[in-house]
């Protein structure tokens, strides 16, 4: 009788995981560390990146192999926390979003529903990735998750929604930034756990900053490009000059984004003090839980806001209201926060919760906002159009009213959509930002720029503002 033999498998012994070497957020502040490797085909917020997938390994910064992985870190870090938070399905895109990540020479960065966008570009320190930084890929990314979860805000004509949309980016580099456990020890050690402080967590982008600097001196803020820890306070923008150096307000996006970004991370802060066990020494798991509670809050405060005028004061009020329904200490620090900033008025700031109460006990609100945009047809004239703009206004139904404060504290009357829309418009013509296409050849305005957010598309012998992409390059061309 013959004995087959036994075929016999030798386990290999299990070893350690492979991990990727990466930027903790800015390539400017210099802080590395050591993270297991994404996967960016996770669902449901997957990611496609350009090109061949380097081997996992701890490169070197400066490779094309560490930025590669650098960036799938953060974008998979960051995704993974929205997608938790709010249970998103999908991309406005797609089940999955491109990542391009060197498209050419510019120090800048895009979302343009079909893909983050990176560049490259000249610093005195040498060649900037805008790729290579957390903090603007994330940033990217949060105008991703925007425009996923409130896809009307990607075309309004409105300063204070396009305001919102950079805001929202760079809010999202601060809370993608705090799921790092590493991060929110180092940052309550550097600030002696008063966290509304100027540290590297409040400064984005510092290298991209540094570059961008050296070409314009006054285009961004003096330790970075913007920084969340601020004193901007509201103002209408429809009054606000359409340009100005980085130390003054102007209704340009990323400038006026700087009034809710600066409000968001104070009342970080201020909850995070209320709620620790020990106010003076805060814990990196008490940042973490507060930092969630205030994403949750402005989450859910921006699916039931409706798309109006003065967008900044009307999701300001709804995170008053939506607060208390986690923590009963949040509601008047928040309040405090936005009273301060004149997002709302004195008058707003101690009605807004007896409003939310009498709306409950009438019935459920009516959710999410989903009726579309009205249309407005702007004259073209001064643009050198023979035929009026149709523009998508913020024109959706308040349920209640909501203002912002004056200087002197007196509330601010809502503008019309109509007025917000013209408002905005005349600033894109005056700016550069429309591409005009086929129209006006003779009386255009040109500026000489590159990239351009709009343009003019033909609709049923009309012509219609379409938006293009976010574009959070601050170069004049």
């Amino acid at each position: 009788m013959v004995r087959r033999r036994q075929k016999v498998t030798r386990r290999r012994a299990a070893g350690p995981e492979p991990t990727i070497r990466a930027w903790q957020d800015d390539p400017g502040t210099g802080v590395l560390l050591d993270r297991p490797v994404p996967n960016l085909a996770e669902r449901p917020l997957a990611f496609s990146f350009d090109g061949p997938t380097p081997k996992p390994a701890s490169y070197q910064p400066g490779t094309a192999e560490f930025r590669y992985w650098t960036a799938a870190e953060a974008l998979r870090r960051g995704a993974d926390f929205w997608a938790q938070l709010i249970s998103l399905q999908r991309w406005q895109p797609g089940p999955v979003l491109k990542v391009l990540l060197d498209e050419g020479l510019d120090l800048n960065a895009f979302y343009d529903r079909n893909a983050l966008n990176f560049f490259h570009g000249p610093s005195p320190n040498g060649t900037v990735f805008s790729d290579e930084s957390p903090d603007i890929v994330c940033h990217e990314m949060g105008h991703a998750i925007l425009d996923s979860i409130k896809p009307q805000l990607w075309a309004v004509g409105s300063h204070e929604a396009a305001a919102f949309h950079e805001s929202f980016g760079d809010i999202s580099a601060i809370l993608s930034a705090l799921q790092l456990q590493e991060l929110r020890t180092a940052i309550l050690s550097d600030t002696g756990g008063h966290l509304y402080q100027s540290s590297r967590l409040s400064r984005l982008a510092e290298q991209l900053a540094t570059a961008i600097r050296a070409q314009q001196p006054d285009a961004v803020e003096s330790d970075s490009l913007r920084n969340a820890v601020n004193r901007f306070s509201y103002e209408d923008p429809i009054d606000l000059p359409p340009i100005a150096p980085a130390s003054q307000l102007s209704s340009e996006p990323h400038s006026f984004s700087r009034v809710f970004t600066g409000a968001f991370y104070e009342a970080l802060g201020g909850m995070l003090a209320a709620v620790a066990s020990n106010p003076s020494a805060p814990s990196h798991e008490e940042l973490h839980s507060v930092a969630n509670d205030l994403a949750n809050i402005l989450v859910n405060a921006i699916i039931r806001s409706p798309v109006v005028s003065n967008w900044f004061a009307q999701v300001a009020a709804t995170m008053v209201q939506l607060s208390g329904d986690i923590d009963s200490k949040y509601p008047a620090i928040l309040k405090g926060v936005f009273v301060r900033r004149s997002i709302l008025s004195l008058n707003t700031a101690t009605t807004v919760e007896l409003v939310h109460k009498s709306m409950t006990a009438v019935g459920p609100s009516n959710g999410e906002q989903r009726e579309p945009l009205a249309r407005a047809a702007l004259s073209g004239t001064q643009y050198g159009l023979e035929r009026p703009v149709l523009v998508e206004t913020p024109s959706q139904a308040r349920r209640f009213a909501v203002t912002a404060a004056a200087g002197n504290a007196d509330p601010i009357e809502p503008a019309s959509a109509i007025t917000a829309a013209k408002a905005f418009l005349d600033d894109l013509f005056r700016g550069g930002h429309v591409d005009y296409g086929k129209f006006a050849k003779e009386t255009r305005i040109e500026h000489g720029r590159r990239l351009r957010s709009h343009r003019l598309v033909p609709e049923n012998g009309s012509i219609r503002l379409e938006r293009v992409l976010f574009d959070c390059g601050l170069c004049s061309v």
